[in-house]
């Protein structure tokens, strides 16, 4: 099982570059920068099938990955950012998986077999024997029923699972490995929606009543730093703010991964995360910034250790407007659309992205089928972002020159602040780009820097005016229900208090619609409507800019990037003889 984040798409458009042999090793840099002409880019060897011979293939080798902040837990319930995701793959299989291109499909290594009625309400599902958690408990289908009903029930906050969990009506153990799923409908979205996380129903009922929402305390905060899974891995350590080592499970019934060793390193600085992946102590980073891409990694000591990969990525950056009334500034469309219009797009792609990102017109990828192109979008507009603060009633002072309008008797100044997580390479130039346009309009913005973990909590509870982040692609776009509908405010992650009913409306429609053309308008709709409401200026879609290691192999691209599908890192090897870090752990 692959936990599945937000927004869907269902096709895949990558844009690979082969390295050819005999190719210079000189390389363009700065807004000359093509990484078609980048040696270093994409050579067919990072794309390797893995071959058959295991005697070809390092079996003991150890993978460092970077992660960019720490997690808040590794309860698959909460998770909610690509930090958590990415360990958690590692650790919890289940019966339903996807691949790169983000086809639905049963896992095969657990499931004996897979009913589904002819109403296409009902589904069936045997599981094979053997499957077992990480302490020898076996793997039933009573974990199954039990995390079905710890997702739905209110006390447990876990925003990401909820939304199409709620639509599977009955979740029943016919016997220890026979599970049925029902719900009230045939909807287009019901095998994603039986696909939800399982916890250990043995160790999580222990505490349930002291603490319902499976979170609270000592012994549900031990469950998150030290879980107890089911997958090919096992956690053996975690220090915080340092590293979590997972260990390949030798009792894992599955396939078994050929790295023995997992080290996530937590390196939220992203230059000295690149100094570290050219001094060899992490292989792998999933996200480099635009100007490393094209520029720090031009030198001979990533040239001997690294390659570079690019392709396309449904992914996208944002600022969004917090809408729910806490402040005096963004309920108003017009202040909305003044942000947008005072932010210097061109500029932001030209020296933060090096011309390596495309302007984000809404929620959906241009390669995406749900994209409408009819959206256009608002371009960089100084003099119109003025006049629509000027008719919201934020008036320049000729006193000091900075936007005031009277509320409540009192005159109120247009003094805000933007929160950006720690580690960001793009958020704080973004920030200051902005920051200098506002400032000549009148607005003042503030920033504040925070740590991943306390970002996240920020944001859920709606204590921010402003704040800039990105979003990575889920697997139907049924997952924006998440982000877009009105009744995720409360638990799920509609963090700037967005509403609009006919949104509402065409997410509902988009569930029961099983015509595709017909489905593929009602997505439009809501690409359209959200984009004109503006509760985020849309900056940039950023295409996949990772480096890697020149031994690893078995790399698979997706809209979600190097990992986050079936088989994700786990299908990475490394051909025998070339292992680094056998004896990097007794």
């Amino acid at each position: 099982m692959r936990l599945h984040l937000c927004f869907g798409v269902l096709t895949l458009s990558l844009l690979l570059t082969g390295c050819k042999p005999g190719a210079p090793t000189s390389r363009p840099s700065g807004a000359s920068y093509d990484p078609k002409e980048d040696p270093l880019v994409n050579p067919p060897t990072l794309f390797e099938p893995r071959p058959e011979d295991d005697a070809k293939v390092a079996r003991d080798e150890t993978l460092y990955v970077h992660l960019s902040g720490s997690p808040s837990s590794l309860n698959p319930l909460f998770a909610s950012a690509a930090v958590e995701f990415t360990v958690l793959e590692s650790l919890f299989t289940g019966p339903f998986t996807f691949d790169k291109d983000l086809q639905w499909a049963v896992n095969h290594e657990m499931v004996e077999s897979f009913e589904e009625s002819e109403d296409h309400r009902s589904f069936t599902v045997r599981l094979k024997p053997g499957f077992k958690w990480h302490d020898g408990t076996p793997f039933t289908a009573h974990d199954i029923v039990y995390s079905w009903q710890q997702i739905l029930d209110p006390r447990v906050p876990c925003p990401a699972q909820k939304p199409g969990t709620e639509e599977v009506k009955e979740c029943v153990a016919l016997d220890d490995l026979t599970v049925r799923y029902v719900q009230d409908k045939p909807l287009a979205t019901s095998k994603w929606n039986i696909m939800f996380s399982i916890i250990p129903k043995h160790l999580f009922e222990k505490d349930k009543e002291q603490n319902p929402d499976l979170k609270s305390g000592d012994y549900y905060s031990r469950l998150g730093r030290q879980p107890v899974g089911n997958g090919p891995y096992r956690v053996v350590e975690w220090r915080e703010n340092d590293q979590i080592v997972v260990e390949r499970w030798e009792d894992y019934p599955g396939r078994k991964p050929d790295f023995k060793r997992i080290v996530f390193k937590i390196v939220p600085d992203p230059n000295v995360a690149l100094l570290s992946f050219e001094k060899e102590t992490i292989d792998a980073i999933e996200s480099i910034s635009a100007e490393q891409f094209a520029r720090e990694t031009n030198t001979p000591t990533f040239e001997r250790v690294g390659y570079k990969v690019w392709g396309t990525e449904w992914a996208f950056g944002y600022i969004g407007w917090n809408m729910d009334g806490s402040n005096p500034f963004f309920n108003d469309k017009r202040v909305r659309y003044a942000m947008t219009h005072a932010l210097n797009l061109p500029l932001v792609i030209e020296k933060v992205y090096y011309n390596l990102a495309t302007p984000c017109l809404g929620i959906y990828h241009p390669n995406s089928w749900m994209f409408n192109p009819e959206v256009k979008g608002l371009e960089y507009n100084p003099k119109r972002s003025a006049e629509l603060l000027d008719e919201a009633g934020w008036k320049v002072s000729p006193e000091d020159g900075w936007r005031y309008k009277v509320i409540d008797g009192k005159p109120v100044k247009f003094e805000f602040t933007m929160l950006i997580p720690q580690g960001s390479p793009t958020g704080p130039r973004i920030a200051s780009i902005l920051q200098e346009d506002l400032k000549r309009l009148g607005v003042l913005m503030k920033t504040q820097t925070l740590e991943w973990a306390a970002f996240q909590q920020k944001v859920q509870k709606h204590e921010f005016q402003a704040s800039t982040a990105g979003w990575g692609t889920g697997t139907d776009p049924d997952t924006g229900w998440n982000l877009w509908h009105s009744t995720e405010y409360e638990k799920g992650r509609n963090y700037v208090g967005y509403s609009n009913p006919r949104v509402d409306e065409l997410f509902v429609q988009g569930r029961h619609e099983f015509d595709f053309d017909k489905r593929r308008k009602i997505y439009q709709e809501i690409h359209k409507i959200i984009y004109e409401d503006q509760p985020y200026t849309w900056i940039a879609n950023r295409p996949i800019l990772a480096a890697v290691n020149k031994r690893l192999r078995g790399l698979q691209l997706s809209p979600r990037g190097l990992t986050g599908f079936d088989p994700s890192y786990l299908g990475w090897w490394v051909p025998a003889g070339q292992a680094k870090h056998v004896a990097a752990m007794p």
